[in-house]
């Protein structure tokens, strides 16, 4: 299974802190206040530039949609890591329940996924792409690599479709100044999330459940993955709740509809 961006970050901030903690450590037992004080601003700093890269919602590298407030019925749900086995049962299920959502599918799944792609977009989804490959180590390319990549998936949709996507989702929700850069002229717009469901954790379906409906809040985006395990009875239970809040589920670019 793919890292999960939380594990990721988590993994960023700790080797980070772990690091300046112990230039701190060094600085306390020399017994220097400025070299103290030195890493201590490290510290500050370096805490400011995790939190930047970890954050899609920071805004500080890529200008990302969060969510919209003014839209107060609305919900977008979105999935990433798609398309996979449980993608077409996923579309049943919006199909039933009246309801559109957000795919941000992974470029080199898309020649052997191309009925379920066509699918997607057939019946009103919006359709992204969350770069070509989705490598754990996509944040710490390049930006030549980055753009690569991120062209290779567009042009892959593109083709396939006959159609323009404007949709991006950073793997990992990760963003840093070498993605930014990849991303310059490209014409496409990123989106983030409000509520990361966390689905990929070896969880019950209910205690995701819970975890999102707690939360959830008019102009919401809800990141969900297509591989969740337990993606279906989530979902059910998701689009039932929504629906009974008098809410209804669109996609991404009816969130942002004037």
């Amino acid at each position: 299974m793919l890292t999960s961006h939380s594990s990721f970050c988590r993994r960023f901030r700790n080797i980070a802190l772990l690091l300046v903690s112990l230039l701190l450590l060094a600085g306390i037992l020399q017994g220097s206040l400025k070299t103290i004080l030195l890493f201590g601003w490290l510290l500050i700093v370096l805490s400011f530039l995790v939190w930047a890269s970890a954050s899609i919602a920071s805004g500080v590298y890529v200008d990302a949609l969060i969510c919209n407030r003014e839209k107060k019925n609305m919900i977008a749900l979105s999935f990433d890591d798609g398309p996979n086995e449980a993608t077409p049962q996923i579309l049943d299920m919006l199909q039933e329940h009246q309801a559109k959502a957000s795919f941000f599918i992974i470029g080199k799944k898309i020649a052997t996924n191309k009925e379920v792609v066509l699918r997607m977009i057939a019946e009103g989804h919006t359709v992204g792409h969350h770069s070509w490959s989705h490598s754990p180590g996509f944040p710490l390319k390049s930006s030549k690599e980055i753009r690569k990549e991120i062209v290779c998936a567009q042009n892959t949709l593109e083709v396939l479709s006959g159609q323009k996507h404007s949709w991006f989702r950073p793997p990992y929700g990760v963003t840093n100044p070498m993605i930014a850069k990849a991303l310059k002229g490209l014409g496409l717009k990123v989106a983030g999330w409000s509520i990361r469901s966390l689905d990929t954790k070896d969880e019950a379906a209910e205690v995701v459940y819970k975890r999102v409906v707690s939360r959830i809040k008019g102009g919401d985006i809800v990141l969900l993955h297509d591989t969740s395990a337990n993606i279906l009875p989530l979902l059910e239970r998701l689009l039932i709740s929504i629906a009974e809040r008098k809410m209804e589920c669109v996609s991404i670019d009816s969130l942002v509809e004037k």
